[in-house]
């Protein structure tokens, strides 16, 4: 018998064609320098990114906003093939731990003949909120991406 309060928050499922091989698309999200770059959505920057690129190694990147306030968010890698997929938990620090919820979140990197098909799905949200907020930030990212490529 199902919870009938109980909802199912479909994935966020992105996909872009960019103009560069997928080695170089792969090491702009494995590369600290050049992440910092673009990790950042709209005017939010990403100050301080730490990466530990292979499977069970962490990373953590805080996000700075316009108002001087700070977003961190980490994860654990739990795939990594280079230059074909990384996937992840993602888990935004609150100041309560008991108010985290871990999410996770797949890169796939597609060739297709000297270009990159990326596929971000982004999965496991607590609220719908929280999908669109992500789609939103994600958008923006993706949008950045080809400026550092």
């Amino acid at each position: 018998m199902s919870d009938a309060s109980a909802t199912v928050v479909p994935a966020l499922v992105l996909k872009r064609v960019f103009d560069a091989p997928r080695e170089r698309v792969y090491e702009a999200w494995t590369n600290p320098k050049t992440a910092a770059r673009f990790l950042g959505p709209g005017k939010v920057k990403a100050t301080e990114i730490e990466m530990d690129v292979r499977p069970g190694g962490s990373y953590r990147i805080v996000m700075l906003l316009e108002d001087g306030s700070t977003m961190p968010v980490r994860g654990v890698y739990r795939e990594v093939r280079p230059p074909q997929r990384l996937a992840m938990t993602w888990t935004w620090e609150e100041d309560k731990p008991e108010e985290e919820h871990e999410t996770f979140l797949t890169l796939e990197f597609n060739d297709l003949n000297g270009k990159t098909e990326l596929v971000l799905t982004h999965d496991k949200f607590a609220k719908a909120e929280s999908r669109e907020n992500h789609a939103e930030g994600w958008n923006a990212i993706l949008d950045a991406l080809p400026s550092v490529l």
